[in-house]
């Protein structure tokens, strides 16, 4: 199945993700509180679930992602909840690689993985399950913002004997520097697929 839908990304030229860039350029900015004052959150279908995602942004973000990561080196497939589910999800039918959601809460189930994430607005726990050392996981993701989760995640994965084959993000915040980041702290580099920033609290893609 991977074969065959990695010969239809090659063959057509068409953009798959020009519905997100459209529902990015739309997008409205809301101002949440953190720590360091506000953190501005860009609400669009493919990051924050609302409006609706449209169905061809997902088959866009499974070529796409396919495309560029190294997921035939992978065994499984790993997203944070919540808003990278749908990500993983779509790549799992495209490749046909098992996927697994890093929760929220805990299960209190053997072998459970704790991670500790501190974003630009929030601290919280993560738990991650059935992973194992020797693993081979491809980390993926709907957006990076500051990178914390992205750090947090690899950092205690590979703390595990667990091999990151690669990390995608579909959606990088550049004015916040979270690949940098990621970069410095892991030694890992996060591939993304559109970049945007804001600038006067409007989106712009570059």
């Amino acid at each position: 199945m991977y074969d065959r839908c990695f010969e239809l990304i090659c063959v057509y030229s068409l953009d798959w993700l020009e519905a997100i860039k459209e529902d990015l350029r739309k997008a409205t900015i809301v101002r949440i509180p953190s720590r360091e004052g506000y953190y501005e959150y860009v609400v669009n279908p493919l990051s924050s679930g609302v409006p609706e995602i449209p169905t061809e942004a997902l088959w866009g973000c499974a070529f796409e992602v396919a495309r560029i990561s190294d997921v035939k080196r992978s065994n499984k497939i790993v997203t944070p909840e919540a808003m990278g589910i749908h990500i993983a999800a779509a790549l799992s039918l495209v490749t046909g690689v098992p996927m697994l959601v890093i929760r929220k809460k805990t299960y209190m189930l053997p072998n459970e993985i704790k991670i500790v994430k501190k974003t630009g607005y929030a601290e919280e726990t993560m738990y991650a399950y059935c992973l194992r050392a020797g693993d081979s996981v491809l980390l993926v993701d709907s957006v990076i913002a500051t990178g914390g989760t992205y750090v947090a995640i690899i950092k205690e994965l590979v703390a595990h004997g667990i091999k990151l084959t690669d990390a995608v993000s579909v959606i990088e915040r550049v004015e916040l520097g979270g690949v940098e980041r990621v970069r410095k702290e892991t030694g890992v580099q996060v591939k993304t697929l559109i970049k945007v920033r804001l600038e006067g609290g409007k989106p712009f893609i570059e």
